[in-house]
């Protein structure tokens, strides 16, 4: 969690800070010298998060120890503690930030992410990635705490009764994407062209979109590709799976086969 009134700072902003490179910094660990310095990410997040005022707080502190020949002695202004509407949570705190009883399991609600039916409200700060056609990608995605318990107000959910009403539908057909079809379309070309080395990591770069929606894209594509094979190839095996797909898991073609038998079956 990023508290409100902090500027939020990736490795390599600190690293800038510090004026060594981003690899150092790393490599080192140089976070863990700094006394009082905190980790604002949760336990198991992909991105470690400071705070850029005690990372600045920090470096003036070590420079005047440097020109005085002593060991820093850092005295870093406080994180604030306690919750706060303007708290950034990163996807997986701001599921926690919904009462208890009214909360999805963790992989739905990374498919409220990107999802179609049910949407997540886009984030309201990215912190790091690169600016790809006017926008940031490959960064890590932060929404605010009361944009979240403002988004859930209005849903229908467990415990919650507002919203449209369970078991209703579209009176209409939610049109075609044309750019989703067409990322679609990249990623079954990709996966034709290198089969062995397409990764979920490799996607996401390519295609400009976070490691979790690449992950979806390439599993889809994957198993879309198993079920044409089975079209002209009844009796598939797991063996023939994994050298089409380059997958080195047999657990994991297995699955893949399964999968696609069953949804070739339900489409007849």
């Amino acid at each position: 969690m990023i508290p409100n009134g902090i500027t939020p700072a990736d490795d390599q902003m600190a690293a800038d800070i510090f004026g060594v490179s981003v690899g150092y910094w790393r490599d080192t660990k140089a976070w863990e010298a700094i006394r009082g310095l905190r980790l604002l990410n949760r336990d198991g997040a992909r991105r470690r998060v400071f705070s850029k005022e005690q990372l600045l707080a920090a470096q003036v502190q070590k420079e005047r120890a440097k020109a005085t020949n002593q060991v820093p002695k850092y005295d870093l202004p406080p994180v604030p503690a306690g919750e706060h509407p303007d708290d950034l949570l990163d996807l997986e705190e701001a599921l926690h930030a919904i009462p208890k009883e009214q909360r999805v399991t963790l992989d739905t609600w990374k498919a409220y992410r990107y999802g179609t039916k049910t949407r997540l409200p886009d984030p309201d700060y990215t912190l790091g990635g690169k600016k790809i056609d006017g926008a940031v990608t490959g960064g890590e995605d932060f929404w605010r705490r009361q944009t979240i318990l403002d988004w859930n107000a209005t849903r229908r959910g467990r415990g919650n009764p507002k919203g449209r009403p369970a078991g209703s539908k579209n009176k209409r057909p939610r049109p075609a994407d044309p750019k989703a079809e067409e990322r679609k379309q990249r990623v079954r070309q990709l996966l034709d062209e290198h089969p062995s080395t397409l990764t979920a990591k490799k996607l996401a770069e390519e295609l400009g979109v976070h490691a979790v929606h690449a992950e979806r894209l390439l599993r889809a594509a994957r198993l879309g590709k198993v079920s044409s094979l089975l079209d002209s190839k009844p009796d598939l095996t797991v063996e023939d799976v994994q050298r089409e797909l380059g997958m080195h898991v047999v657990s994991h073609a297995r699955k893949l086969l399964d999968e696609a038998r069953k949804a070739n079956a339900g489409a007849q």
